[in-house]
């Protein structure tokens, strides 16, 4: 066990939990302070909110891992796409969501284009979240057991529970709140880190002639083309149609300070992808990635050669709130698709808004179970999950979400065909696995695409009330 470091992070979880309790009675109040924190977010923790929902175990040891075992390429295409995709957003869909005035991305689709778009829309976001908590807690796991000295399988389970006790308690509350701190700690955790390591080399320069030298291949293009390209698409549209990243929109007071929210985002991103550049090189300079178990343990190894014990631990600390951080908004959107989107609106619509968040409480921990027993035995490397979770989501969701906002033309029909259509094609090209890695939405996108289109076409028009919203979520005044 490493003592000094178990401390801290032991420290940080119960100061999270605290959080969570602290938030408890406002966010049992009503389903819209439990699921958007009473749409009263500023701008200052919005921008912070949404970096650390997107900034996943991925973006920190996801991205350095699969920098190191598949080149530098891999890394600048993960990292450009990221950054990009908060900025199209703020374009294409933060203030206009916000100004619908929903509570999650399945409710949008109600208002929208009605229930049968709602109800697949719900089915898939409590699919496609539940398998991205796995690659969260895969990597809780890795760092809980060698932080704590325990078996990996027991510390997924005991961080798992964890960080789902305060989502739960506070909802978007505590999660908002709690992640305006992760996200000012993985920030000056990945500033630390990367300084120490440009002093220790000296430059930019030294860095890469030593890395090159221990592995000469660390510059060049090792995947197909369309593995990054397809990477790069899944990751630049992940800001708008991954549902726990678009509920950060929901919770701002209007929609100018959603699309405040998204450019603050962007910009901390920035210093977070340029400190990982140098924590990559400084991973591929050990030489020690062919010895590890998993490599995305080799961002815990740049952490163990190049810091002194505490502040070792608060950068691991930095790493377990890019865990919780984004599996916290997850179990949110799993949390609003199950109580929200199906049992108040489907099933029990006389139901009280304190039980509706009593259900989405319960939801959070069913599903994190699920999430554990998945992750005790994960089926790729974090990167690549993730890059699974982009794909699908933007095969299914992207289209039928940014067409429904601009076109009114758009229907149900449409939005339903190329909803399942595409979540379909992309389940089928994985399952074939005929395409290089993380291709598939290059095929199954533009297939969904078209289906919206011609379906929508050829099928009645959506009615007056539905099309006049379009105009509505367009509209200059951010109320």
């Amino acid at each position: 066990m490493q003592v000094t470091e178990g401390i801290i992070l032991l420290l940080y979880l119960v100061f999270m939990t605290v959080i969570g309790i602290y938030f408890y009675k406002r966010a049992r109040t009503s389903e819209s302070d439990y699921f958007t924190a009473g749409q009263s977010i500023n701008a200052f923790v919005g921008a912070f909110a949404i970096f650390a929902a997107i900034a996943s175990s991925s973006s920190l040891m996801g991205a350095v891992g699969s920098g190191v075992t598949l080149g530098l390429p891999y890394y600048f295409t993960y990292a450009f796409g990221v950054l990009a995709a908060l900025p199209l957003a703020m374009f294409l869909i933060s203030g206009q969501v916000r100004r619908a005035g929903v509570k999650s991305m399945p409710d949008f689709f109600h208002q929208r284009f009605g229930t049968s778009v709602q109800i697949l829309s719900a089915i898939f976001v409590v699919v496609a979240m539940t398998f991205y908590l796995v690659p969260q807690l895969t990597a809780a796991g890795l760092i809980g057991s060698y932080v704590l000295g325990i078996e990996y399988t027991t510390a997924t389970i005991v961080l798992g529970i964890g960080f789902t006790v305060y989502a739960a308690l506070g909802g978007m509350w505590a999660i908002t709140y709690t992640d305006l701190f992760q996200g000012m700690i993985m920030l000056f955790g990945v500033v630390i880190l990367a300084g120490v390591i440009i002093v220790d080399f000296g430059s930019i320069g030294n860095m890469l002639d030593s890395a090159l030298a221990v592995d000469p291949e660390f510059g060049d293009v090792t995947q197909p083309w369309m593995s990054y390209f397809g990477l790069f698409i899944a990751f630049i549209w992940f800001a708008i149609i991954s549902p726990s990243v678009v509920m950060r929109n929901f919770a701002s007071r209007d929609a100018r300070t959603a699309r405040r929210s998204s450019m603050g985002g962007t910009l901390i991103y920035i210093i977070l992808f340029l400190g990982g550049f140098f924590i990559t090189i400084a991973g591929v300079t050990l030489g020690t990635v062919d010895t590890l178990e998993n490599t995305d343990m080799i961002f815990v190894s740049v952490v163990q050669e190049y810091l002194p014990p505490i502040l070792g631990g608060l950068i691991l600390a930095g790493l377990l709130a890019a865990v919780m951080s984004s599996a916290d908004a997850m179990l949110l959107a799993i949390s609003a698709g199950i109580a929200h989107d199906i049992y108040k609106q489907h099933i029990n619509k006389e139901a009280s808004e304190r039980f509706v968040t009593l259900v989405g409480l319960i939801t959070m921990f069913v599903t994190v179970i699920i999430g554990i027993i998945v992750a005790i035995n994960p089926p790729g490397i974090i990167a690549v999950m993730v890059g699974w979770v982009g794909g699908f989501l933007l095969s299914a969701f992207g289209f039928p979400f940014v067409l429904g906002i601009w076109w009114k033309r758009a229907n149900k029909y449409g939005a339903f065909a190329g909803m399942l259509g595409g979540a379909l094609l992309f389940l089928i090209l994985v399952s074939l696995q005929i395409l290089p890695t993380n291709a598939e939405p290059i095929i199954a996108a533009p297939v969904s695409l078209a289906l919206v289109i011609i379906v929508s076409l050829m099928t009645p028009a959506p009615p007056q009330e539905q099309q006049a919203r379009v105009e509505m979520y367009h509209s200059h005044l951010d109320n």
